[in-house]
């Protein structure tokens, strides 16, 4: 039996919505915690990018279970053009050193 919803596109916007409200979550947490300790704590806006698109193994725990393939697929595409992504923006950055 086909699970009702089993889409490429399902998967693949859950991708992106998953990274996304993952890391203005993170990046509120941040703040919060900073405001907590009455002193600054700076997290890197890479690392917590990277957090975002690792959270994505949620969903994908998800569709593996209820055999939703189609999703599976669109989720792992979009984690992985976030993956790509994330290396081009924040990479010359870490190979350079910095």
């Amino acid at each position: 039996m086909i699970p009702r919803n089993d889409h490429f596109l399902v998967g693949f916007l859950a991708a992106l919505s998953v990274a996304f409200v993952a890391f203005a979550l993170l990046q509120q947490g941040a703040e919060w915690l900073a405001e907590s300790a009455g002193r600054p704590i700076n997290f890197k806006d890479r690392t917590l990018a990277l957090i975002a698109i690792c959270l994505n193994v949620l969903p994908m725990n998800y569709f593996r279970r209820s055999y939703r393939s189609k999703s599976l697929r669109g989720l792992v595409t979009g984690t992985m053009v976030l993956a790509l992504t994330w290396f081009f923006y924040y990479g010359r950055d870490l190979l350079n050193g910095g």
